[in-house]
């Protein structure tokens, strides 16, 4: 009975998440909406764009992909960011960090000023017992 329970809550979680990104550049340009996996839209904030925008060099704009996604590691606390090694550059730029892991203060710091562009879920080794630490 949990294991249903806990299926279906990890589907609409999945389900929750981007079917498509757009790269900053993109959602300069006006393409301030994408689908995700569930068929609902979701829309970034234009001001939480033009900020990340003022935080990364214009070299970045075309290959950082938003919305990031960060995914919750089974150690207490700690955060790491699922994406190319250009949204890890760029989320470097933005915390002033190129530590592979996040911590739970810089997570308060980028909900704070970023929220529509981010998206936070279980990883894996969340689930199932692994401890890997990879990202940033």
């Amino acid at each position: 009975m949990f294991d249903k329970i806990f299926e279906l809550g990890l589907k609409d979680v999945l389900d929750s998440m981007p079917a498509e990104y757009v790269s900053l550049k993109e959602a300069l340009d006006g393409k301030l909406e994408i689908s995700l996996n569930n068929g609902l839209k979701h829309k970034f904030d234009p001001d939480e764009i033009k900020t990340l925008s003022d935080l990364i060099p214009l070299y970045l704009w075309s290959m950082v992909r938003i919305p990031f996604i960060i995914i919750k590691l089974q150690s207490p606390g700690e955060y790491s960011l699922n994406g190319s090694e250009w949204d890890r550059k760029a989320l470097s730029y933005v915390l002033n960090s190129s530590e592979k892991v996040i911590s739970v203060g810089q997570i308060e710091t980028l909900l704070r000023k970023f929220k529509s562009l981010i998206f936070i879920t279980l990883g894996y080794d969340s689930i199932s017992g692994v401890d890997e630490k990879e990202g940033i």
